[in-house]
């Protein structure tokens, strides 16, 4: 192994080493307002630099998020930064699925109008540089139609063009969602391919399918419980192209009647061996749990580097999907037992 990789994994492992602990996370489910969660995390390793300017008691739901995934963006940059080797593009995957989410966010304001003009402003300029779409433009979005012009010049215009309405009510917010998630795993194996080959090729591509399978899940139970969506509806906004499963089985479970009954389908299936004996209330927090132990392996096992800076990535953002559920937790007032049951860290 070269001095450059063992550099990249020594740092992947010491950021991760300044993640947020369990302890971290009891303590801020107990706190009843927003500010208290920014006092803390600004006192915190990972987050001080971050925060140190912002105003504890003026800061707004919307900015601590953003800068929250600033945060997360600079330090994924720092890893990329060190990799000068022809497997460069690999890494530069972590930027498409911060564009994706970038999209979405902002897709999702034009929908709800919810907090438009206390986030106008205060826009995330940390991978301008990096990326092809115009974030001005992107972040003052008002409409549908504006949101796809910023796009004009990147990829996602020809991906999301096609869906354009004048009323925001028909917007197809799930289907430009599935269309997003294609590009970015077509593009996944794609870089792959491309870079890797043997035992290395195969265990990058496990991680993939895996995310699949269990995105795949996780959208058939909140479809079928929260939407009651036909199983026609449920198919097309699955990620069949690069699934383990084969369409017969996915058939078979986006018949089941009940639910929770795809629990039951997990702890039978191959992933069951990533999961441990604690019941799990929550779809999401089941899939996220396994995702969180077989990243963690990778972490502190794996010595080829792009497994490591894979397992960064899904460690950081299941560190961000917990701090966003705290964040709602505290602003809706949860409870601190519904809370706890949404958090993924041991």
């Amino acid at each position: 192994m070269s001095n450059a990789n063992n550099a990249i994994i020594s740092k992947s492992k010491s950021m991760y080493g300044d993640f947020l602990k369990a302890e971290d996370y009891e303590r801020m489910i107990k706190f009843t307002t927003i500010s208290d969660i920014v006092s803390y995390l600004k006192k915190h390793p990972f987050y001080e630099s971050i925060l140190k300017d912002i105003n504890v008691k003026a800061v707004h739901r919307g900015q601590l998020e953003l800068l929250i995934r600033k945060n997360n963006f600079d330090r994924i940059l720092k890893l990329i930064h060190s990799v000068y080797t022809k497997d460069k593009s690999y890494y530069q995957l972590s930027v498409i699925k911060q564009e994706s989410d970038l999209i979405l966010s902002v897709l999702r304001t034009i929908i709800s109008d919810d907090d438009l003009e206390t986030i106008k402003g205060k826009v995330p300029y940390f991978f301008d540089v990096h990326t092809e779409i115009d974030l001005t433009k992107l972040m003052a979005s008002e409409t549908f139609e504006e949101l796809i012009e910023s796009l004009k010049d990147s990829d996602y215009y020809k991906i999301i063009k096609p869906y354009y309405v004048k009323d925001k009510t028909l917007i197809r917010y799930l289907d430009i969602e599935y269309k997003l998630e294609m590009y970015y795993f077509d593009e996944a194996f794609i870089r792959v391919d491309n870079n890797y080959k043997g035992s290395l090729a195969r265990d990058l591509k496990d991680l993939y399918y895996t995310r699949i399978e269990l995105q795949n899940l996780t959208k058939i139970y909140r479809l079928k419980k929260f939407y009651q969506a036909d199983p026609l509806t449920i198919k097309n906004l699955l990620v069949l192209k690069h699934s383990r499963l084969r369409e017969r089985k996915l058939d078979e479970i986006i018949e089941l009647k009940d639910p929770n009954d795809i629990l039951k389908y997990l702890t039978h299936s191959n992933l069951k061996y990533y999961k441990n004996d604690q019941d799990f209330v929550y779809i999401e927090y089941y899939a996220g749990k396994i995702r969180y132990d077989l990243a963690r392996k990778f972490m502190y096992f794996a010595t080829d580097v792009p497994k490591v800076f894979t397992a960064f990535l899904t460690l950081i953002e299941i560190q961000n999907d917990n701090l966003t559920n705290i964040i709602e937790g505290v602003r809706y007032q949860v409870s601190e037992v519904e809370m706890q049951q949404m958090l993924i860290y041991t």
